[in-house]
């Protein structure tokens, strides 16, 4: 079987969700296209958006036409040659209409897993639990004649685990597209050691088709992404822990979150990350993590702000769930405060905060730098200035900022990674950090 023959009928399983949405909408494009070239015009894809509910599905298929429509508006020139054939469209929005629709009608929403028995490629975005996926890709196996591959969109539980438990002989392979996967360019890829080949192939074809980044990663839980981020989420905890002597918990996350983002140039603290992915999905990665490796990672105080229902995460409309922080238009206004077990306005802590962070050396910024054509240059001067500074935050971001460094190294020690420059892609590209976190600023 060709690799166009396996995108012929594909089925996406989660395909409402955040992440199984955008890889949904990534296969409609990439087919569409195909579709719409001279090679491929008499053949016929379809893609089963599977999920649960006809109402998801429903707003499912409005957010597809809206990021079809978003691409056809910048792509006129190409699809008005795609369309040249037809003299009954003469204006661009005629053309983009008529692109929409036709790339819509490649999608078939359904709550039917029996749908997936005919796929020939299956890709899973569903929760991130073992007996979920193993039961789906089990099911799908094993009433599907057509040989089917499996695209896992796990992030964190190891492939090999997958691949035995549903029985699959070989025939999956971790591809985890990074939030959100319309917009993101990274792609990392974990392959089994005794894979199919063709299906890595595949991947990497599709990846590159779509202009994609992939980075591929070894299996080993949590892989390079959560591999690093769970530690240093883990490593901002235990500074907190640190600082509560002389702060209280408020005060105390408030400073660690402001040294992650303002003092180390990145794009959010560590404490506001957590919040947008969730402090219950980072905690369900966690362990996961502490059960494939010999390494105590847990956190105890994740599990008991979930008891008091302190969760972070996102509403259906995007805006953020209250977490270790409360927000108004994406910004902090107000800390989850654990020892009195409410939120404190930041107004009321903020000033004793910065005092004791003494400012930063430079005014400088992640936004302001990463537009910047000489950022590297400029993140190098200010790192030595943080160096040189005795001020307490300086300090803090010397000492977080070796921490990382040591985790990046660790990665590749361990063997889930080949390299330091992957987990620098990985951060950089995933995360959207401007600088990779095994560097010299700070060994």
């Amino acid at each position: 079987m060709t690799f166009i023959n396996r995108f012929k009928n594909v089925a996406v399983l989660g395909a409402a969700g955040k992440m199984g949405s955008g890889i949904l909408y990534l296969n409609t494009l990439y087919l569409s296209q195909l579709k719409l070239s001279p090679e491929y015009a008499d053949e016929t894809f379809v893609i089963y958006a599977i999920d649960q509910s006809h109402a998801q599905l429903d707003g499912l298929m409005g957010f597809i036409r809206k990021l079809l429509l978003k691409w056809a508006e910048k792509n006129t020139i190409w699809l008005r040659k795609a369309y040249e054939n037809r003299s009954d469209l003469i204006e661009n929005g005629e053309i983009i209409q008529a692109y929409i629709n036709d790339a819509i009608s490649i999608i078939k929403p359904t709550t039917r897993l029996e749908s997936a028995y005919d796929a020939t490629l299956v890709y899973e975005a569903v929760s991130e639990k073992i007996e979920v996926k193993t039961m789906l890709f089990s099911k799908i196996n094993t009433n599907n004649s057509n040989n089917p591959w499996f695209f896992t969109n796990t992030s964190s539980i190891p492939i090999n685990e997958l691949n035995k438990k549903a029985n699959l002989n070989g025939n999956i392979i971790g591809c985890h597209f990074y939030n959100p996967p319309a917009v993101q360019k990274l792609i990392e890829v974990i392959e089994l050691d005794n894979g199919n080949k063709e299906l890595t192939n595949l991947v990497y074809e599709f990846a590159k088709s779509l202009g994609k980044i992939i980075v591929p990663a070894n299996d080993i839980a949590g892989f390079i992404g959560n591999g690093f981020f769970m530690r240093d989420l883990l490593f901002g905890l235990k500074k907190v822990k640190d600082l509560k002597p002389d702060f209280s918990f408020a005060e105390s996350v408030l400073i660690i979150d402001t040294v992650t983002r303002d003092y180390m140039l990145r794009p959010m603290g560590i404490f506001q990350l957590m919040d947008y992915v969730g402090i219950d999905v980072c905690t369900f990665i966690l362990n996961v993590m502490n059960t494939y490796l010999d390494e105590e990672l847990h956190s105890k105080l994740l599990v008991k702000l979930l008891q008091l229902e302190v969760k972070g995460g996102q509403f259906s409309n995007g805006s953020q769930k209250p977490g270790f922080f409360t927000y108004e238009k994406g910004k902090i206004v107000s800390i989850y405060d654990y020892d009195k077990q409410e939120y404190v306005n930041i107004t009321d802590i903020k000033s004793k905060v910065d005092e004791y962070l003494g400012g930063l050396p430079e005014n400088q910024s992640w936004k302001a730098l990463s537009r910047n054509r000489n950022k590297d240059k400029l993140i190098e001067e200010f790192f030595a200035k943080v160096k040189s500074s005795e001020n307490n935050g300086c300090k803090l971001t010397a000492e977080y900022m070796a921490e990382m460094n040591k985790i990046g190294k660790q990665l590749v020690a361990d063997g889930v990674t080949d390299s330091a420059e992957n987990v620098n892609t990985v951060m950089k590209t995933g995360f959207h950090h401007i600088y990779g976190p095994v560097n010299n600023f700070f060994n």
